[in-house]
């Protein structure tokens, strides 16, 4: 496999792919380069959500991914959240994939899913509408007719068909009867509540908010949008869901753990956090910036310093040659010392520094405020490639949310941006490093290994 390919997949995986041409290309030709790679890349959970719909319609359709069962990618798919798994597979419907490949796939993700009922439930015209599709409007009709009239042929139709993709056939024929519109006495927990909530809106407390704005619009209009907000699972706020370490770490910030308790702790997280992670052979430099910018405010405060010394101390676990490099904080970071953000960022004197000793990469962990001489930062990366110094030099910015804006925050031209939301943003890091120095044409090894940083959680 061609090394650029994984490179441009990896620039690219969470922007999404609407009126990217170059971007489509790119997945054919990585789904025929490495198919079985490509497989994997489904569980990505960093990729959006129509690169994974763009794998699935590649991998049904494309003659070099033939050679992977249905199941496999059946599997593969069932490692994402329900709900996500069945946007994925509407593609499906969306292309009008008329196979044998797309029907058996899409029937054993759908029927043959343990989440089923709640799906059916929660999201009744997006499953039926798919399960139309990969039946065929006539087949549909007939299971309709065989589910309301029972007879023993109908019952070897339904066998046929669709009961025998389901873990427990009674179940599924239940669902199948609430997506039909058949009358039934359902035994599912779910499927019971949309059924009341029909009659009565506060019997479906606990389901999503535009499922009971659905069942409001056609059965309740009368009743007020804020009770049916007041009724639905979105109230309440989900909390943030950071690293082990991020975590850990925000919280000493914060001086609610300290002491011999944050010391034990600390190792005991690391401990977990870089079980899966290979150890990567490589001599690096890391440009940490503690200034006052990284301790942020509000419902952000202390959560940049806390994730960038959390993606240090796995780096250090899992890299074979690491130098620290501190810009900014109270104390030098340690094992024993948590340095609170404070001063100036003078990020220029310290990638001079770190690039004096001619590492094979220089990772700059900052938020990207150069607040003392802005712009030397990239000045002397300039002068580090008249020089002809040719390490790859990354500017990695951890953030709060995908959606943040990084444009002024850059801190030149010739950095790698790679904005960062989560400690387990240390895989694609790695990853890079491990890119860096490969030969441009991947073996299938080093493929295996890329897919275990990348994707093994």
């Amino acid at each position: 496999m061609d090394k650029k390919l994984l490179v441009e997949y990896l620039n690219s995986r969470q922007i999404p792919l609407t009126g990217q041409e170059q971007m489509l290309t790119l997945h054919q030709r990585l789904c025929e380069a490495a198919p079985e790679f490509y497989l994997y890349l489904l569980a990505d959970p960093f990729a959006d959500l129509s690169h994974k719909r763009e794998m699935l319609a590649n991998l049904i359709r494309l003659p070099a991914a033939h050679t992977i069962t249905r199941q496999r990618i059946v599997e593969q798919l069932r490692t994402l959240p329900a709900e996500e798994a069945l946007l994925v597979a509407d593609v499906i419907r969306q292309r009008r994939i008329n196979n044998r490949r797309a029907r058996e796939i899409g029937l054993q993700l759908l029927i043959g899913h343990e989440q089923f009922p709640q799906l059916a439930a929660t999201r009744r015209q997006r499953v039926t509408l798919l399960l139309k599709h990969l039946l065929g409007e006539r087949t549909w009709s007939s299971v309709r007719r065989f589910l309301a009239q029972p007879s023993e042929v109908g019952e070897k139709f339904l066998r046929r068909e669709l009961l025998h993709y389901a873990p427990d056939p009674e179940v599924a024929r239940e669902t199948l009867c609430f997506l039909a519109g058949v009358p039934f006495n359902p035994t599912d927990p779910t499927l019971a509540k949309r059924m009341a909530a029909r009659e009565q809106l506060e019997q479906g407390e606990g389901l999503p908010r535009e499922t009971l704005f659905g069942l409001r619009g056609i059965y309740h209009r009368d009743v007020p949008a804020s009770r049916v907000r007041s009724l639905s699972t979105s109230t309440a706020r989900v909390a943030r869901q950071d690293g082990p370490l991020t975590r850990l770490y925000r919280e000493a910030l914060l001086q609610e753990l300290e002491g011999e308790e944050y010391c034990e702790e600390l190792w005991r997280r690391t401990e977990q956090a870089v079980a899966s992670l290979p150890l990567i052979e490589a001599r690096l430099a890391v440009v940490l910036d503690l200034s006052a910018s990284m301790a942020s405010s509000g419902e952000r405060a202390f959560h940049p310093v806390a994730l960038a010394l959390a993606l240090v101390r796995l780096l250090q676990q899992r890299v074979t040659s690491l130098t620290l490099y501190q810009v900014g904080g109270s104390a030098p970071a340690s094992e024993e010392l948590l340095p609170q953000p404070r001063g100036m960022t003078d990020l220029a004197s310290a990638l001079l520094e770190a690039a004096r000793r001619q590492p094979q990469a220089i990772l700059l962990i900052t938020d990207g405020y150069e607040n003392m001489r802005q712009g030397d930062a990239a000045l002397v990366l300039q002068g580090l490639r008249l020089l002809g110094l040719t390490m790859p030099v990354y500017q990695i910015v951890p953030v709060y949310t995908s959606a943040e804006q990084l444009a002024q925050r850059r801190l030149g031209d010739d950095f790698v941006l790679l904005p960062v939301q989560h400690e387990q943003g240390v895989r694609e890091v790695l990853t890079r490093l491990f890119l860096d120095y490969a030969a441009e044409f991947i073996s299938p090894v080093e493929a295996e290994q890329v897919q275990q940083l990348l994707l093994t959680r």
